[in-house]
Parts: C-alpha cells; sequence; structure tokens
C-alpha cells in the first residue's frame, strides 16, 4: 500500500518485518524512541516494503503526512537520499525489496 505517514517513534519500541521469496515473515530491523519510520516511502517514492508492529506494550508516535512531508522537505529531498540507506545495513531489505513506482501526489490535509 502507499505510505501516507512517516512515524517519529516517542515511547517504546517498534519491529520491522519483511517477507522472504517465499512470503514467510522476516524480522529486518527494529526502531526506537527518536527513530523515523516510513520516510524512505517518501524520500524515494514508493510503496510501503515491510509492517511495523509494536514491540512494547505502548508505543507512541509522533506522526506526518505524506503531503506535509512533501512541502516542507521537498526541496532537500535530493540531499536525504543521498543519506538514507544505501550504506546503512538497517536499509538493506528496503533496498532490495522496493521496486521502482510512481506514486501519484496527494493534496495537503485541511
Amino acid at each position: 500500500e502507499e505510505g501516507k505517514w512517516l512515524h517519529i517513534i516517542v515511547e517504546g519500541i517498534v519491529e520491522v518485518i519483511g517477507r522472504d521469496a517465499e512470503g514467510k515473515e522476516i524480522r529486518v530491523c527494529e526502531f526506537t524512541v527518536g527513530d523515523c519510520v516510513g520516510e524512505l516511502e517518501f524520500i524515494y517514492d514508493h510503496r510501503t516494503v515491510a509492517d511495523v508492529r509494536a514491540k512494547t506494550a505502548e508505543v507512541r508516535s509522533a506522526k506526518l503526512h505524506r503531503a506535509h512531508f512533501e512541502m516542507c522537505m521537498g526541496p532537500i529531498v535530493d540531499l536525504l537520499k543521498s543519506h538514507a540507506g544505501e550504506d546503512n545495513k538497517t536499509y538493506d531489505y528496503y533496498n532490495k525489496s522496493a521496486k521502482p513506482q510512481v506514486l501519484r501526489p496527494e493534496t495537503p490535509m485541511g
């Protein structure tokens, strides 16, 4: 599905779950306070390639809609791309799973 939200973890731990070639769940990584989830889908304009689920009893996040991310970060997306994922093992699954896709632009929420 299309990623519509970027989440910044403010409490708790989440784990990222991908799927292998047979569709079996594989644990990709985990994120904790201060980490972002969903930013790569915005930066590279892809659909989501994994699921995120709570690992602790409580997880709280601040969320940012895709349209607002694009308004705020649009001018520096190329810089973000140069620092997002290529030399970071956390993003290996994403880099292997993401396929070039073009998503339709959304209008900002009112």
